[in-house]
């Protein structure tokens, strides 16, 4: 048996996210079917997370496993031969037989990306979240400042969604301004659905309306998403990168 890691980037656009659903187009799918092919057999990928409907990747992984051993150079040209045009494989290497995408993962990047100015974008509506009114970095940083560290983020999720423990460790939180483009980083031990999006939807909504870092702190203590603000889009969000250890 022969264990094989694979790094893809994909425009989640025209997806309805990475897991396999019946009569939906998804990046897991569009994958397998052409997996399948290649290796004449069904073949079953594990990614190292979940993405949501219309949310990228830069450097989503994923593994399989198979008794048949394919050269990675092969395999690498013979994916994206088969593969659409908005999935591209980035590497292909061979990993020990106990590497798992997700178990393995000790942490994921996660970038968002607004787009700050007074008009949108018709070539990347579909890549950025549009907000027209100014945004001050520095100030906007220190409520996403609040995120960082051991929390309790039930109130970043919705109750149907959480898990028995909601408890997670965001690393660090980095943001910067180029031209009108905000990106921010946000790196963590794991997420909750729609953390990443919940975070900065609410300090979006908490800087326009004058909210401090107490009332973030107000916030995790209710640990309800009633008290958050909206949830950015999906188009901002991409999965940057997953860490694993050395």
């Amino acid at each position: 048996m022969f264990n094989k890691k694979c790094i893809v980037e994909y425009d989640g656009t025209d997806f309805y996210g990475w897991q396999v659903q019946k009569d939906l187009r998804t990046v897991q799918e569009e994958i397998e079917k052409a997996l399948t092919k290649i290796y004449k057999e069904t073949v079953k990928i594990h990614g190292s997370g979940r993405t949501d409907t219309g949310v990228h990747a830069l450097n989503q992984v994923f593994h399989f496993k198979n008794q048949k051993y394919l050269e990675n150079t092969a395999l690498f040209k013979g994916l994206n031969s088969l593969l659409p045009d908005d999935v591209v494989i980035k590497q292909v290497f061979d990993v020990p037989l106990d590497f798992h995408s997700q178990k393995s993962a000790v942490s994921k990047t996660y970038i968002y990306k607004i787009l700050n100015r007074s008009y949108p974008s018709a070539l990347m509506r579909n890549r950025f979240w549009w907000v027209r009114w100014k945004i001050e970095t520095e100030k906007f940083d220190k409520l996403l400042q609040c995120f960082t560290g051991e929390h309790d983020f039930s109130c970043m999720c919705v109750k149907k969604s959480l898990k028995i423990n909601n408890v997670r460790v965001v690393n660090f939180i980095n943001v910067c301004k180029e031209n009108d483009i905000l990106n921010i980083e946000i790196n963590a031990n794991g997420f909750l659905h729609n953390m990443v999006r919940n975070i900065v939807g609410t300090v979006k909504a908490f800087y326009f309306q004058n909210k401090t870092e107490e009332d973030i702190k107000l916030l995790f203590e209710s640990k309800d998403i009633e008290n958050a603000g909206a949830t950015a889009p999906p188009h901002g969000l991409y999965l940057k990168e997953v860490h694993y250890k050395d």
